[in-house]
């Protein structure tokens, strides 16, 4: 019996070191998001030629840009090699609404076309050329 006392006095003694010990952390894994990713924030328009105009946009620019609801956006797309541009096209639930200053005449082989941002939101301006050129830029108007 007194085998069996030492074996029962040893593992007494393992579990109660055991429960005295310092608890260790886990660390949380976070659940996975099933959130869209959030769009890139938008950058500041390429500063603007015609009076009252955010910005201006050309066949070089690309990507997200940031308009201020109430400010008008300017595009000029030149033709190259490549033929004349399309009239741009607007995408967005009237988030941007055409514009039309009555004062500007473009230059031969340039299409142009103004847009002032209505309504908090996320347009799409797009236009393509004859050669399959083509040109797209995201604004997010805000207020």
């Amino acid at each position: 019996m007194s085998r069996a006392l030492s074996v029962l006095t040893l593992m007494a003694a393992a579990l109660l070191s055991a429960c005295s010990a310092a608890p260790t952390t886990v660390a949380a894994v976070p659940a996975p998001s099933s959130a869209p990713p959030s769009p890139p924030a938008c950058a500041k328009l390429p500063a603007g030629v015609l009076p009252h105009s955010a910005g201006q946009l050309t066949q070089e620019r690309e990507g997200v840009y940031c308009l201020p609801r109430g400010q008008r956006v300017d595009v000029f797309l030149s033709a190259g090699k490549s033929g004349r541009w399309q009239p741009v096209q607007t995408a967005g639930n009237g988030v941007l609404a055409p514009a039309n200053t009555g004062v500007m005449t473009a230059p031969v082989g340039v299409t142009p076309a103004m847009f002032v941002g209505t309504t908090d939101g996320t347009a799409v301006l797009s236009s393509s050329n004859p050669s399959g050129g083509r040109w797209r830029v995201t604004i997010e108007v805000k207020g």
